[in-house]
């Protein structure tokens, strides 16, 4: 007697279906804990990077008893100045930096090569604009800026940690004279005072789409005596996704060229909180520029203090603290328990 044959029966469709949803949900439950540690890993090197610039600017320190020369249109940034404290001595040597027409040495075809050198320790690996720009002079931004203090026009005041070297143009203002500092001169005291946070670089392009973080916007009705909160205000209100771009769409690269001395390149100040929107006063230029810290880590921006310390700041930090913080003589108050 034969036995009949069994035959092997395969998946119905009904069952694939379920297994094909299982997976499914197996990768929606996955992808979020995989997103979430890459972005704890670029987190990590970003505050790696700001630890190897802290290094670069004491090294700096103890070479010549000074900070680097402060915010200079069209002189060099601290970025420049520090290279050959942070082991990048060839490429610093790749510049003329004895050249100059008020326009900035980057403008001369006698750096266009060695502008186009990356410094990776510049680069937060979160950014959007992690490239070289496309139009205009050929060369990278940096994600992070300096401390240039509360904010000028109000106060009257370059606060920051670093002697400003000129004044921008601005027929307003007097002249000032090179004033560098020391990091005695920090009464504050230095784990209390920042000296460079995160700044989202602008877009790389002029014809790019307008974004949130990495754009400046116009803001109308402040002045020079404007207060905080009326600033604070005023940022908060413009509809960035309408509304005008600072200097009638152009001047977008914000960070671009890292190796410029202006606060529109290099600095940052502290009158808006981190991540407040970028702000100047009508179609003014940059010498009024509101340009807080910035960055795309989730709520937070990464900022060395002057004792080399990295610390990571939330957006909702108070706004007395955070101005306080970038004061190198304001007599404040400040625990560590407050931000």
């Amino acid at each position: 007697m034969s036995t009949p044959i069994r035959r092997r029966q395969g998946f119905t469709l009904i069952e694939l279906l379920v297994v094909i949803a299982i997976i499914a949900v197996l990768i929606a439950l996955l992808l979020p804990a995989v997103q979430s540690a890459r972005e704890a890993a670029r987190r990590s090197q970003c505050v790696n990077n700001l630890k190897q610039i802290g290094l670069g600017v004491h090294n700096y320190h103890d070479t010549w008893n000074l900070l680097p020369p402060g915010e200079n249109y069209g002189g060099l940034s601290p970025h420049l100045s520090i290279l050959p404290h942070m082991e990048q001595q060839a490429l610093f040597s790749a510049f003329n930096t004895g050249i100059n027409n008020g326009g900035g040495l980057w403008t001369f075809a006698e750096n266009f090569t060695a502008l186009r050198g990356r410094v990776a320790t510049y680069s937060c690996p979160s950014e959007v604009y992690s490239d070289r720009a496309s139009d205009g002079y050929d060369t990278w931004a940096a994600n992070y800026a300096w401390n240039s203090g509360t904010w000028w026009p109000r106060t009257q005041s370059w606060d920051g940690v670093f002697g400003r070297v000129m004044n921008d143009g601005d027929p307003a203002l007097q002249p000032f004279s090179r004033a560098e500092i020391s990091l005695a001169k920090i009464n504050d005291g230095t784990s209390n005072t920042l000296l460079v946070a995160e700044v989202a670089a602008g877009p790389l392009v002029s014809s790019a789409g307008r974004t949130r973080v990495s754009d400046c916007y116009e803001v109308r009705g402040l002045t020079r005596t404007s207060t905080v909160d009326q600033a604070t205000a005023a940022a908060n209100a413009i509809d960035w996704a309408r509304g005008p771009i600072a200097w009638a769409g152009g001047w977008r690269y914000k960070g671009y060229p890292w190796v410029e001395g202006s606060i529109w390149r290099s600095w940052f100040n502290t009158i808006l909180t981190p991540n407040k929107i970028c702000a100047t006063m009508d179609d003014q230029s940059w010498w009024y520029i509101m340009k807080p810290a910035s960055s795309y880590h989730p709520g937070v921006v990464n900022a060395a203090l002057c004792d080399g310390s990295v610390k990571a700041f939330k957006d909702s930090v108070n706004q007395q603290v955070w101005m306080g913080l970038s004061t190198r003589i304001g007599g404040e108050v400040i625990s560590a328990d407050s931000y």
